[in-house]
């Protein structure tokens, strides 16, 4: 440990990080990732695990944000190589394609020992017999289990009842908003709407005046929203202003009386497709909703063009930024409560704390590796595991102060993406997310009444203005017959429908007709499997 101290001192002399001092920014970050993993280096063997032999974990997983992907890339590899002996080096992949991916390597007939399943679906590598159950381990496991909770086990489970995957977790509520341009709403004497007629208003008023100043009438888009990575998760927060608590993928929901169903069994949907229908021929909705994806959804935000959304909370902040950073000084995005529908409904979907990671592998299983992959998750969830994940190393990026870390300035400086740039919080990775490292990203070392105002819209959006409206989101159920038809009745069928209709292509009637007909296909079974599962699940959760 002195050997540590030692190098820690003597980097942080040298790198002398202080903000007021700092010309650039990011040349102090990228010095401070080379102390880290020099310090991750020279860390002594961890009292609580340690694989005397040493323990090789080989992965392929989904990459995604500004993480490293190099395994020496940033210090948290490097820091359990030296604690504990393991050494896990994963294969990351984009989402694209992801699933194709995937079958290319069950085809190849040799996998990683840990596997992230992603759109290709856990249980559709289940029936593959590529992955083993976790159940009869959960007792080399209690620190996840623990951090699940009773309340979440029916999350972590798939759709036949049992536990395939270790999960990552982020106890933090919120994580979407609905947003409005403030400043185009001051500009039009107007307030946050608190109806769905003063919505509708609103949205006119974006469409009928040249808000961005730019010459141009009609570039403005009153609502724009996100299609999702395969465009079923279009219309999230308008089918949430109808009443309808649909699944993160917008395909299903359960209903009063308890049932799981697909949202298009809902008794709204017919109203909420009207409705939108008839906002998309006014020129209320985004032209583009059908294949905006969120990175061209920022765009238009950034570009000027866009007068309310709902999208990650943190882009109230960015967008704000970069909107005043091109010469619009006034900008400002406002995060506020869900949009409330015809008949009062104002919900929105609460971020899904538990997530599937990874599953270990019939090759794993064979090689007789599954208990120690375990042992060394399980110690990933202990708290020295979790010091590790959500706050570094002591004395470079955080310090303990009255008995409680405390991210350094340079690393809250730029919010989560330093922070996540250096490694912490390696989401694709897995861990536990803790509300205060969290906290403290966001305020960036400041208290809330420092705040910006960009800064404190984005606060807003993820912490206050949605607070009453959350509701827990329904799994999407990974059944033999959803991992069957999904592609070619959901992706490509219903929801391909759905916007046809949106559009003006076809009309509502016309659109139950075919939807009918999709259901004769093979989209009945995924309703009745579904519904069966999800009374399965729940008899279990509740045991």
């Amino acid at each position: 440990m002195k050997k540590v101290l030692a190098i820690i001192l003597a980097l942080t002399m040298l790198l002398g990080v202080s903000a007021a001092m700092a010309e650039e920014v990011s040349t102090e970050v990228a010095e401070l990732n080379t102390a880290m993993i020099e310090a991750a280096k020279a860390l002594e063997p961890s009292e609580n695990l340690y694989f005397e032999n040493g323990l090789e974990i080989s992965g392929m997983g989904v990459h995604f944000n500004n993480y490293p992907t190099e395994f020496d890339g940033c210090y948290y590899f490097l820091a359990i190589q030296a604690l504990t002996n393991a050494t896990v080096t994963i294969d990351w992949r984009v989402q694209d394609n992801y699933a194709t991916q995937m079958s290319t390597a069950l085809a190849s007939g040799t996998l990683p020992d840990i596997i992230n399943a992603g759109d290709y679906g856990v249980m559709n590598m289940v029936n593959e017999g590529a992955v083993v159950a976790l159940d009869e381990y959960l007792d080399l496991i209690p620190n996840i289990v623990a951090a699940v909770g009773e309340d979440r086990m029916a999350d972590w489970r798939q759709a036949d009842g049992h536990i395939y995957t270790i999960p990552t977790i982020v106890n933090v509520p919120g994580s979407q908003s609905v947003m409005v341009r403030q400043d185009w709403l001051d500009a039009l004497g107007m307030d946050v709407p608190t109806t769905w007629d003063e919505w509708v208003e609103l949205w006119r008023a974006i469409r009928d005046n040249d808000l961005n100043g730019n010459g141009d009438p009609n570039d403005e888009i009153p609502l724009a929203l996100e299609q999702g990575s395969t465009g079923e998760r279009s219309m999230a927060s308008l089918l949430n202003a109808f009443g309808i608590r649909a699944s993160s993928d917008c395909q299903f929901c359960v209903l009063d009386d308890g049932t799981y169903t697909m949202v298009y069994e809902h008794p709204r949907y017919r109203e909420f497709l009207e409705a939108v229908q008839g906002l998309f021929a006014e020129g209320l909705i985004d032209p583009e909703f059908a294949t905006r994806t969120q990175a061209e959804l920022f765009t238009a935000m950034d570009s000027n063009l866009v007068g309310t959304t709902m999208t990650w909370a943190e882009r109230a902040r960015i967008s704000t930024n970069t909107n005043r950073e091109a010469g619009d000084e006034d900008a400002l995005w406002t995060c506020v409560a869900p949009i409330v529908g015809p008949h009062g409904d104002q919900m929105t979907q609460e971020r899904a704390a538990v997530s599937s990671v990874w599953c270990i592998s019939a090759d794993a299983a064979a090689a007789g590796k599954v208990e120690d992959i375990l042992r060394l998750f399980n110690w990933c969830y202990s708290e020295e595991g979790k010091m590790l994940y959500n706050y570094g190393l002591e004395g470079l990026s955080y310090d303990m102060v009255d008995g409680a870390p405390v991210l350094k300035p340079l690393v809250v400086a730029n919010g989560f993406v330093d922070y996540r740039s250096l490694g912490m919080e390696f989401e694709p990775f897995g861990g536990e997310w803790e509300t205060d490292a969290f906290m403290q990203c966001l305020f960036a070392g400041m208290t809330l009444e420092d705040l910006d105002d960009a800064s404190a819209s984005f606060y807003n959006g993820l912490a206050v203005v949605n607070n009453d409206y959350f509701y827990a989101m329904p799994q999407t159920l990974d059944t033999d017959e959803y991992v069957e038809y999904h592609a070619e009745l959901i992706t490509t069928g219903v929801c391909v429908l759905r916007d046809q209709t949106i559009a003006g292509q076809m009309t509502v009637d016309e659109f139950f007709t075919q939807y009918e007909g999709l259901k004769a296909q093979g989209l009945q079974e995924v309703i009745d499997a579904g519904t069966a599962a999800y009374a399965v699940l729940s008899g279990a959760s509740a045991e």
